[in-house]
């Protein structure tokens, strides 16, 4: 029991250890958005595969999916971006804080076609209004990371 207990400790370590250096030493906010911005980007990766290698849809994996992106969108993802939150690693442009309306409008907008994706896999919709639904969240990302994401 003390073996096992000890090894699963390790592994949370090791775990840890891994999050923070991919985060490359991020605290506070900035750790807290990228984090978000972690579990929306793994969520679009595991719709995104099943949409291209599967020839149907798991409805329950788009619809967890979606609530999942939904949950980090909106005003959730807005609070994580209060002025002057530019510490390095952060990858935020200065320009969310002098086009607010815009950036929040994105934020919004990913929340509302992230809970229209995962409406329409709770509906039973067929793979092709899936994809459709999924190409409105990817492209709300897209615009977003183009207007107020910093390129590396």
């Amino acid at each position: 029991m003390l073996g096992k207990r000890i090894s699963l400790l390790a592994i949370a370590g090791v775990v840890a250890a891994g999050a923070a250096w991919a985060h490359g030493g991020a605290t506070g906010v900035v750790k807290e958005r990228m984090d978000a911005m972690s579990a929306i980007g793994k969520n679009m990766k595991s719709v995104g595969q099943m949409l291209k290698t599967s020839p149907d849809i798991d409805p329950v994996l788009v619809a967890n999916a979606g609530e999942a992106i939904a949950s980090h969108s909106g005003q959730a993802l807005i609070k994580l971006f209060p002025e002057d939150s530019l510490k390095a690693p952060s990858e935020a442009s200065p320009a969310i804080w002098t086009d607010w309306n815009k950036f929040s409008d994105y934020a919004d907008g990913l929340q509302a076609s992230a809970l229209g994706m995962k409406s329409l896999a709770e509906q039973g919709a067929d793979k092709k209004s899936v994809a459709a639904a999924f190409g409105k969240v990817a492209a709300t990302c897209k615009s977003c990371h183009e207007a107020f994401r910093i390129k590396k």
